[in-house]
C-alpha cells in the first residue's frame, strides 16, 4: 500500500522521524551498507523500542528494534514497525530482515522508501505481505533519501541515473542534488563518472548505462553486497 495522507498520517510521520533520528547514529558505522533506523509500537500506539543498522554483519536495524523491544520485557507481537528503509529480502552476511519481522508477529510494517538493491527493490515487501503482514511505504520517503542520498549515489546509482531521465536539461543537477542531500559540485561530479564526455542526456536499460556501462566488477559488487 503506497502512503495515502489520512486520520493516522501524523501518527506514521512522528515514528517515522524517530527512526530517521535513530537512523544518524549509524551513519559513518555500516560500511556498505545503508544506515537505516527503525522503531516498534504496540497497537496502542506506545514505543516498544529502537535500533539502527550495526556493523556489517551484525544486526540490522529491524532486528536490533526488536531486540530492544525485549530487552525491556516488550513483546512485539501485534506490533507496528517503521523502518527508514524496506527490510532486506536475501541472506547475505545476515538472514533477511523481511522473513524475520513476519516470523516475530510484526503485524504492520511502514517504510520510508524503498530498497533500491537490485535484489530487494520490492522483494521485502512482497515477502512480508505474502505472511499476512500489512505493509504502507512512502511515509517521509523524500526525507529518508535525501538521508541515504550518499548511500545510494556511491552503492546504487542506478537509482539516480533513472530518475535523471525524467528531468530537464537545465534543471537536472540541481533537481538531482536536492533529492539525494548533496551539493551540486558532488552531483555534477556524479553524473560525469557514470556519462561519456559525449552522452548529453541519460538513459537506463536494465540498471546499466549504454556506452558507458558500469564496470563489471562493481555491478557483480553490488549483486553481492548486504548483510
Amino acid at each position: 500500500m503506497s502512503y495515502a495522507p489520512d486520520a493516522m498520517s501524523q501518527e506514521h510521520e512522528k515514528w517515522m522521524r524517530l527512526a530517521i533520528a535513530e537512523a544518524e547514529l549509524a551513519r559513518g558505522n555500516t560500511g556498505d551498507n545503508p544506515w537505516v533506523g527503525c522503531v516498534i509500537v504496540n497497537p496502542r500506539g506506545e514505543f516498544l523500542g529502537r535500533g539502527h543498522t550495526l556493523s556489517p554483519g551484525e544486526d540490522h536495524a529491524e532486528i536490533a528494534a526488536a531486540r530492544d523491544a525485549h530487552s525491556r520485557g516488550r513483546g512485539v507481537v501485534g506490533a507496528t514497525l517503521y523502518s527508514t528503509l524496506e527490510p532486506c529480502s536475501f541472506h547475505g552476511r545476515t538472514p533477511a530482515c523481511s522473513t524475520s519481522i513476519a516470523e516475530r508477529g510484526i503485524a504492520r510494517v511502514v517504510i520510508g522508501m524503498r530498497d533500491p538493491h537490485p535484489r530487494v527493490d520490492g522483494a521485502g515487501m512482497l515477502i512480508l505481505r505474502d505472511a499476512g503482514v500489512e505493509v504502507i511505504e512512502g511515509v517521509c520517503e523524500s526525507e529518508v533519501r535525501c538521508q541515504l542520498g550518499l548511500w545510494v549515489l556511491a552503492q546504487h546509482p542506478h537509482e539516480a541515473l533513472r530518475r535523471a531521465q525524467a528531468l530537464p536539461g537545465q534543471e537536472l543537477v540541481s533537481r538531482l542534488a536536492e533529492v539525494y542531500g548533496v551539493d551540486r559540485g558532488r552531483m555534477e561530479v556524479f553524473l560525469a563518472k557514470h556519462r561519456t564526455s559525449d552522452e548529453r542526456r541519460i538513459s537506463h536499460i536494465d540498471g546499466t548505462l549504454p556506452n558507458n556501462r558500469l564496470q563489471p566488477s562493481a555491478a557483480d559488487a553490488i549483486l553481492r553486497r548486504r548483510g
